[in-house]
């Protein structure tokens, strides 16, 4: 079997699952990886012969993508602030909105601040932090300590340095005091469901998505609870929210003691980012 038959292969048993620019974007994928060919070059590598072990990872790929099993955790791995991320179905995948919330935190003068990142699956966005501000101490709490195992790999892979506690946010009490507080908690409600693509709904965590629709805030009102004790003075919190919830946040917020609440647009023009700080 040759690259350009494998190709033809994919296209025609996934086309009723994948749009074209999205086979095209997996095929890339799976050849950068299994054959380590440059993308630049695959173009020119179509008459490739794929050998014995390669044709049975690439066929062993494609029965994984006909049960609508993400890319990401077919190649066990993603890139996120590009950086590389082990990632498998014990974790979310790291989504664009979240480098969103990243990059919008690099703006600010963090470097040499005390971070904790409630909820961190991967790590994405801790390790993120710490690898753009050196002189940060970053920690990051899961509940689960499967997500934990992932993060710690990827802390390794990118070469830093993290504090990782396994707890439970809605009963963990710590008498540390950070500057900023971050977290992209579960806020997709259990009725937007039927919107969701089934590659998300039967392959990432639950636990770390959806949320009941009658108790929709309940993971950022008890980080704002825990920012009582554990945000310095002059802290700060960075919130990924749903915007549909925007109206909800503003009221839950408005229970608190803070002196500044700005909601942040996403490329999408949506209300996706929350900045709450104890100063003006």
């Amino acid at each position: 079997m040759t690259l350009q038959d494998f190709k033809l292969k994919m296209i025609s048993e996934l086309s009723s699952i994948y749009e074209m620019d999205e086979l095209n974007s997996i095929f890339n994928l799976l050849s950068e990886d299994y054959l380590k060919i440059p993308r630049s070059k695959i173009l020119l590598a179509d008459d490739i012969d794929l050998d014995g072990k390669k044709e049975i990872l690439f066929l062993s790929a494609l029965e994984r993508l006909k049960t609508h099993d993400p890319i990401q955790y077919v190649l066990g791995k993603t890139t996120f602030m590009d950086l590389e991320f082990k990632v498998n179905s014990l974790v979310l995948i790291p989504r664009t909105e979240t480098e969103e919330l990243v990059r919008l935190m690099l703006k600010e003068d963090l470097d040499g601040k005390e971070i904790l990142d409630i909820g961190t699956g991967s790590g994405c966005i801790a390790i993120s932090l710490a690898k753009n501000l050196p002189n940060a101490k970053v920690s990051a709490l899961d509940i689960s300590s499967d997500a934990l195992e992932v993060a710690k790999k990827n802390v390794e892979l990118n070469n830093l340095d993290i504090e990782f506690i396994n707890a439970d946010i809605f009963e963990y009490q710590s008498d540390k005091k950070y500057d900023v507080i971050v977290s992209n908690p579960p806020y997709v409600l259990e009725s937007e469901k039927l919107l969701m693509k089934q590659n998300v709904l039967d392959f990432e965590p639950e636990l770390a998505l959806f949320v009941d629709d009658n108790n929709s805030l309940k993971y950022y009102k008890s980080i704002l609870d825990f920012s009582k004790n554990n945000l310095k003075k002059s802290g700060t919190i960075f919130f990924e929210i749903n915007c549909k919830l925007t109206d909800q946040m503003k009221k839950l917020i408005k229970n608190y003691d803070y002196q500044s609440m700005k909601f942040i647009l996403d490329f999408d023009k949506k209300k996706r980012f929350l900045k709450v700080s104890l100063k003006n």
